[in-house]
């Protein structure tokens, strides 16, 4: 229907035997990078297609995103075809994605493609379309105020769950199941950064204080920097499937450099 969704075809190459999850409904979800994310608890997988039956806010936006920031490479390598052909697909998703925002909830939903209904389940990805510059300025002030900012789903003192705090799932705190992740974190940043206004400024800087908060005090009490976090304590180590020593969390840290630096120039 014109949506991106994610999905795993079983015969790809090169093969992997040893990876049991290749072809079916557990690969197509692993493929986001959120693997046992509740969102995608009840989507259909079209075995035909190889697809989830699902429009992905979070992957339509990361591919907008791409098609702005992927010409600019392409001109650098001297490719004006491939830059042109990106600059081309961008816009044409970018409309697709418009069609996902729901004015009666003030946030951009995820639709059972299958079904045609939008799916209430909120995580931070619905916020990625402030990344994609596909919100609009009205748009993201009500992302911010009405979600973000709503203690009741993102907001605290530990942010950002990867699933609202009003959502059945987060009070397992396990792994997609409500805990703080530093990409996350970042990609709602670096959304905010590309919107005016006091609140939206307000929420920007609180994310980047809030989330180096989280940071520095792990690294400085235990000198881990973890995978994800707990949203309720702040702490990495209640888990067993939370690394100890994960690259990207060093992004809830980053934040804070990019604005310190912002104040500086």
């Amino acid at each position: 229907s014109g949506y991106l969704t994610w999905g795993s075809d079983g015969q790809n190459e090169p093969q992997d035997p040893a990876d049991k999850f290749r072809g079916i409904r557990a690969g197509a979800t692993g493929e986001a990078g959120m693997d046992g994310s509740p969102i995608y608890d009840d989507v259909v997988f079209n075995p035909q297609t190889h697809l989830l039956e699902f429009a992905d806010v979070g992957l339509m936006s990361i591919y907008i995103a791409d098609c702005d920031a992927l010409p600019t490479i392409a001109e650098t390598l001297q490719k004006p075809a491939d830059a042109q052909e990106l600059r081309s697909r961008g816009p044409r998703y970018r409309a697709k994605l418009g069609t996902l925002w729901s004015d009666e909830h003030g946030i951009f939903l995820n639709k059972d493609v299958h079904t045609g209904q939008f799916s209430r389940r909120l995580s931070p990805t619905l916020l990625y379309p402030m990344l994609a510059h596909a919100a609009t300025a009205e748009q993201a002030k009500r992302m911010v105020e009405e979600h973000l900012l709503n203690s009741k789903e993102f907001w605290g003192e530990w942010v950002i769950p990867a699933i609202a705090r009003d959502d059945p799932a987060f009070k397992d705190q396990d792994y997609w199941d409500g805990r703080i992740w530093g990409p996350m974190n970042y990609l709602v940043y670096l959304g905010l950064g590309n919107y005016d206004g006091d609140e939206i400024e307000h929420a920007r800087l609180e994310l980047a204080q809030k989330s180096f908060t989280l940071f520095s005090r792990e690294w400085t009490e235990k000198g881990h920097v973890h995978e994800n976090y707990n949203a309720i304590t702040g702490n990495g180590d209640d888990v067993t499937n939370s690394d100890k020593f994960y690259h990207w969390g060093a992004l809830l840290g980053y934040m804070e450099y990019l604005e310190q630096s912002r104040t500086q120039k």
